[in-house]
């Protein structure tokens, strides 16, 4: 009970701190949306780095890096790092392009784009809650296609980006610690040629910017090692409610706080969302209520 109540209280905390960094990468609104990824990646490992030192882990990871080569798997291991770099990107730069909407909007279809890919990839039936879901985010979609006149691609690949690389980690699990060591490192090479060879500096806006973009590590990290020790310690199923805590508190963020326009065309979109995601809770939750009474 108290494991349980350990990793309640770490999920909890985890996403309400990713709910909140779309603040946090507002006030980094002034520095080019490339730049505070590359920022990101490079405090982060650096972040991890100091961690793994105090733990005295470092061996662990050259004992994973040799098995991930022996296996073939270290291309996983790549493309993943690719991948959650192009979905902090899309985030970064919606919410410092005054699409926190948008963006919290991703988050929530997130889980349902899951159900796509388990369907294609995985091949896993639908039941009628999810197809029902499904079809109450696409018309939300369209909704919004029509609105604004094009398809909301950056919404769509924030969420598709994530979840292909929730497929690989799927395939290729490793403790959290491990795998955003090495899902920086393999791009932090990329990161620091290009800061290198940026305009930007980091001093230039200011030494509360600076400040800003060294703790971009940090707060990419703490999350990560919360939602760590709440994987270990919670079920799947109060995760999955938890986990809708990250968009409603974007989106709140993103109306009173980054004072986003929010008028009824986008409150049409996000009712046929809410309803989705209303549809595939009920579901998931009918889905246990039977498995438990056929045991």
């Amino acid at each position: 009970m108290e494991k349980r109540h350990l990793g309640v209280n770490a999920a909890l905390a985890a996403y309400i701190l990713w709910g909140l960094l779309g603040v946090f990468w507002e006030l980094l609104s002034v520095v080019p949306a490339l730049d505070t990824l590359a920022y990101r990646i490079v405090f982060s490992l650096i972040t991890i780095g100091i961690v793994l030192t105090v733990q005295k882990d470092w061996g662990t990871i050259w004992q994973t890096i040799k098995q991930l080569i022996k296996s073939r798997k270290i291309f996983w291991i790549i493309l993943s790092s690719y991948l959650i770099s192009l979905n902090w990107f899309i985030y970064i730069y919606m919410v410092t392009h005054h699409e926190a909407t948008e963006a919290s909007l991703g988050y929530y279809i997130m889980p349902l784009m899951n159900v796509i890919i388990a369907l294609v990839f995985l091949h896993e039936k639908l039941s009628r809650s999810k197809v029902i879901a499904l079809l109450l985010v696409i018309i939300g979609v369209v909704i919004l296609t029509f609105q604004t006149g094009s398809l909301p691609l950056n919404t769509l690949l924030m969420a598709g980006s994530f979840c292909f690389y929730g497929l690989i980690k799927k395939q290729v699990q490793l403790p959290a610690t491990i795998s955003l060591t090495l899902e920086t490192f393999f791009v932090a090479p990329i990161a620091i040629i290009y800061l290198l060879l940026s305009p930007h500096v980091i001093t230039q806006n200011g030494l509360g910017v600076s400040v800003l973009l060294v703790l971009s590590g940090v707060i990419t990290v703490i999350p990560l090692l919360l939602f760590a020790v709440a994987t270990k310690n919670t079920d799947f199923i109060t995760l999955g409610f938890i986990q809708y805590l990250n968009p409603t508190i974007q989106l709140l963020m993103a109306i009173f706080v980054i004072k986003e326009s929010f008028d009824w065309h986008k409150a049409i979109v996000f009712i046929f969302i809410w309803l989705g995601v209303l549809v595939f809770i009920l579901g998931n939750i009918h889905g246990v209520h039977r498995i438990k009474a056929k045991k």
